[in-house]
């Protein structure tokens, strides 16, 4: 029985894959274009998938959770949440891409559970100026990444970010909790099967889809060095 997090992905990578194929086909046509006489003057036809919106019926079989290491009394979405808006204000910056936003989200994400574990272990103190320092190598890691430091809009400031987010954890860090969490739902998707389900056991998930493209960009550097970035259109 699959969870909804392998339905979804299952979902949007069905729509990825949507967008693959008319790539492919774009080249094949492209290369007709090419070879006509006439048709060589005209724009190469390509699809690009606009915003997409689903409503997607499912049951619910089943709720698995587990136990969870929770700063207290924030909760780590809300530390998250604030401590990404401390990274921007230290360095400067009114908003990231999209790319190098979810980046830095994911990068905090996976550095709360050592943060919490290493309260226990170490206090406080140690443990958020560590999580500082980690994080302010993260961004700069993702800065570099994504030529985010390449103007003046955004500067690197690794002693503000981590000063910042030191300061923040000791002003409203007070302790570490265990708290159940959700872990998986298990999902009914087939049409079949749906029609036993009942009502209360019913949700409608409504999906607004849009795309995020990539391309490679070369950048030539002043000692004449060459590098090449992934990088949102």
């Amino acid at each position: 029985m699959p969870t909804l997090i392998e339905y979804l992905g299952g979902v949007f990578n069905s729509i990825t894959q949507a967008r693959v194929m008319a790539d492919l086909q774009s080249v094949e046509v492209a290369e007709q274009y090419a070879k006509h006489d006439l048709l060589r003057h005209f724009s190469v036809p390509r699809m690009r998938i606009g915003d997409i919106e689903l409503t997607i019926p499912v049951g619910l079989e089943g709720v698995g959770s587990r136990t969870e290491l929770q700063l207290a009394p924030t909760g780590n979405d809300r530390y998250k949440t604030d401590a990404y808006q401390l990274i921007l204000r230290a360095s400067g910056a009114a908003a990231l891409p999209l790319g190098a936003a979810r980046e830095l989200q994911g990068a905090l994400t996976q550095r709360l559970p050592t943060l919490c574990e290493n309260i226990r272990a170490f206090g406080l103190d140690e443990a958020s100026l560590v999580f500082g320092k980690n994080i302010a190598e993260d961004f700069g890691r993702i800065g570099q990444n994504y030529g985010l430091f390449d103007s003046t809009a955004i500067e690197y400031r690794p002693d503000q970010i981590t000063g910042a987010l030191h300061k923040y954890s000791l002003s409203t860090v007070q302790d570490v909790v265990e708290k159940q969490v959700v872990d998986e739902l298990a999902v009914i998707a087939e049409t079949a099967r749906l029609r036993d389900i009942r009502p209360e056991d019913m949700i409608r998930i409504r999906l607004k889809v849009g795309e995020d493209g990539m391309e490679w960009q070369t950048i030539e550097r002043s000692d004449g060095s060459v590098e090449r970035r992934l990088l949102p259109e």
